[in-house]
């Protein structure tokens, strides 16, 4: 009966670290994906464009700038106010 004990405390002894070295890793790769920044700083940044489809580089903020606009006009039948709002808009 003394080995059926013995071969119990081994197996509790066992399956304790078992589970202490799984909460460890769990812990220890949680915190090591908290972390990483290694995504952000990443200067091979790439994107897909979704008109043709292929990769394009992201731009980095120490880039030039771009200008541009994009004007939408909820309006019906205002063809001939939208040259003039136009032009006001611009100047």
């Amino acid at each position: 009966m003394g080995w059926l004990w013995i071969i119990t405390e081994l197996l509790v002894i066992a399956v304790t670290f078992a589970a202490l070295g799984l909460g460890f890793a769990i812990i220890f790769e949680s915190f090591r994906r908290r972390h990483n920044n290694a995504h952000v700083e990443s200067r091979n940044a790439i994107f897909e464009d979704p008109n043709s489809l292929k990769q394009v580089p992201c731009p980095n903020i120490s880039d030039p700038a771009e200008k541009y606009i994009s004007l939408i006009i909820p309006a019906f039948n205002e063809e001939l106010r939208l040259p003039g709002a136009l032009d006001e808009t611009m100047k």
